[in-house]
């Protein structure tokens, strides 16, 4: 029996010509146009990031390959240069001395980020249960603003609290406890490096609890938890990841530090840093290569375990986050904690600035009388005014350059998203994971061999290296709050792609782009774990030429200069603070803020949040309803 069949109509001829298209897919023509330009976008990302590659490849990445090389050589008691030889490495990983170093620089890690957690955690906890955000920010300012004062500064308070004469001597044979020799120990060097750290375990830890999900502390409260259950059981697993990220981050700064350990171990707290400075000082490069590499294996070791950590509590914390901070409930009861953690923030930089006006040249306190005359003798001091002129120049030079390139690899990461962006993204930011003291020297080795040790072109770039990545982080977060829909009708109005980032985008950013020079300008300015490396005899920086005069003077003459350089940095404490809050940079910290649509860095999507989405499609139905009424 035969089935019965049916035709179909048959197509006109002029669809039946050529090849069949699916139902619904778009032309061809409109294929080829969008991936032309897909293709224009990311040409155009490689292009912006093109700059910051070559600064990384040639003198980052190039002076880390020299001093790879230069650890293979080894320097004979008789003198000369034994290349290619593992005799350096052998030697160092045979020898007691070595090895004590070693353990005594984790030590030291360790010992600083369990403390700075005890003491940062908490701290963060407090900081945003705070209902008025005023309050908060003013919180936030005294924990950041030490962050921006000068670190010779930080760790000369330090010494003129722990000194033998110092503050906490006083107060302990005030009340009958008798001095305490704390000062040139490790005790001294973990106190001040936990001061100076600490910004860097709160703002962490803030992040994660400004993405907690309130509800769930709540419901653990319906169902009968106390306090310190609904932190145990609740707060804490879901802040994990921000905690963790706060000991990796403090960890690796305080195994690398150099000033704080050289200035207040005295010589007896010797760890990597202190131990590479010393081998260039006895013209043993290829031992300091080597100790450099052992550091920076030391930090990477720290990095994979603290990645895997941070993945387990990521994975532990998945559904207790929200885009929506819970509303602060109040500091009650943590009122005296904060206290207690402005003055240990704020001590060192009131002692400075009275010890400023002793009228004595040894560190006494309390001071006996008082006197302007270390101010005056300031401008009497040989070198001073070169080591400023130097500094601002290279600060300068180095935030321009860094300001600039970073800006346009920002905007090739959030606006362009090219492939490979994770590639880049990584190397813009690699300089963050080796430690200072390491590229120091490495700069050191590599700018002899290229003949650009001493000269300010070297130190520039150097520079640029160190503050481009901080650059690039805080303007790709305000580039990720900033509305492209704008810019991108900008364009659809006939404007060119720099005039449209001009008129559309720069508004938006400008705060965020000020703060990040300022940041700039301050963390190059007050280099000193890199820049000792790299200046030639004849040369010093400002925060150089305070290191050399801590270890030769004791007199107040440091503390008038301090108290110069506290004012400044308070000032520019302030105006950076006021400008990451306008540009969003601070809403994950304080639970407020806008939350825009943006591009997915893995996709190059616009995302959208849910509040977000309502808020569209309304807009969407009260538009729809205009243009009816209009029509009719």
């Amino acid at each position: 029996m035969s089935r019965p069949t049916s035709e179909a109509p048959r197509a006109p001829a002029d669809a039946r010509s050529g090849p069949e298209q699916p139902t619904g897919s778009p032309p061809r023509p409109a294929l080829s146009a969008r991936l032309a330009a897909s293709m224009r976008r990311h040409r155009t990302g490689y292009l912006l990031a093109a700059p910051t590659l070559v600064v990384i490849i040639a003198v980052f990445v190039g002076a880390m390959l020299t001093l790879l090389e230069y650890s293979f050589h080894r320097y004979p008691p008789g003198g000369g240069d034994i290349a290619g030889t593992l005799a350096t490495w052998q030697a160092f990983l045979t020898g007691g001395y070595h090895w004590h170093v070693v353990w005594q620089t984790v030590e030291v890690g360790v010992l600083a980020t369990v403390i700075t957690a005890l003491v940062g955690f908490p701290t963060a906890f407090a900081l945003s249960r705070i209902k008025r955000p005023g309050w908060r920010y003013a919180g936030l300012f005294v924990v950041f603003a030490p962050l921006l004062t000068s670190v010779i500064s930080r760790t000369y308070g330090w010494e003129l609290i722990l000194g033998d004469t110092g503050v906490l001597n006083w107060l302990l044979v005030a009340v009958g406890l008798g001095p305490a020799r704390i000062l040139y120990a490790q005790t001294s060097v973990i106190v001040a490096l936990v001061h100076i750290l600490l910004p860097f375990m709160v703002f962490p830890v803030m992040s994660s609890l400004g993405q907690l999900d309130g509800a769930l502390d709540e419901a653990a409260g319906d169902l009968g938890a106390g306090a310190w259950r609904r932190f145990r059981t609740v707060t804490l697993p879901l802040t994990l990841p921000g905690l963790i990220a706060g000991a990796e981050l403090v960890f690796a700064l305080s195994i690398s530090s150099f000033a704080t350990p050289s200035l207040l171990g005295g010589g007896r707290v010797q760890v990597l840093a202190t131990d590479i400075y010393n081998d260039v000082q006895n013209v043993d490069w290829p031992l300091a290569a080597v100790s450099s590499y052992v550091l920076l294996a030391l930090a990477a070791v720290a990095l994979v375990l603290f990645t895997v950590l941070q993945r387990r509590a990521g994975h532990a914390a998945q559904g207790g986050v929200t885009a929506q901070a819970a509303e602060p409930r109040g500091a009650r009861g943590w009122i005296g904690w904060l206290v207690l953690v402005d003055v240990f923030v704020l001590a060192p930089l009131v002692v400075i600035v009275i010890e400023s006006f002793s009228s004595v040249s040894y560190g006494a306190w309390p001071p006996p009388g008082l006197s302007t005359k270390w101010y005056g003798n300031l401008l009497h001091q040989p070198g001073l005014g070169s080591a400023v002129l130097l500094s601002l120049e290279i600060a300068v030079a180095s935030t321009v350059i860094a300001t600039v390139i970073g800006t346009l690899t920002a905007t090739s990461l959030v606006r362009h998203a090219p492939p490979g962006r994770r590639l880049i993204e990584s190397l813009t930011l690699s300089p963050t994971v080796v430690p200072k003291v390491a590229f120091g020297f490495a700069g050191f080795v590599y700018l002899h061999r290229i003949g650009l040790f001493g000269g300010p072109v070297g130190l520039v770039a150097a520079h640029v290296v160190i503050v481009l990545p901080f650059v690039v982080i805080v303007v790709t977060s305000a580039l990720q709050h900033a509305d492209d829909t704008l810019d991108a009708a900008a364009r659809d109005l006939g404007a060119g792609p720099v005039r449209a980032f001009r008129l559309a985008t720069l508004p938006q950013i400008r705060p965020a782009l000020i703060a990040a020079a300022l940041f700039a300008f301050v963390i190059s300015f007050d280099e000193v774990d890199t820049t000792i490396f790299l200046l030639a005899p004849d040369q010093n920086t400002l925060p150089v030429w305070m290191y050399v005069y801590m270890q030769k003077y004791q007199d107040p003459t440091l503390a008038a200069l301090s108290t110069i350089l506290i004012g400044a940095a308070l000032v520019l404490a302030g105006a950076v603070a006021v400008l990451l809050a306008r540009a969003g940079v601070f809403a994950g910290l304080t639970g407020t803020g806008a939350k825009p649509r943006r591009r997915d860095l893995d996709t190059g999507k616009r995302t959208t949040d849910p509040h977000d989405a309502d808020q569209h499609a309304d807009d969407q139905h009260d538009a729809a309803s205009q243009r009816q009424a209009a029509s009719q």
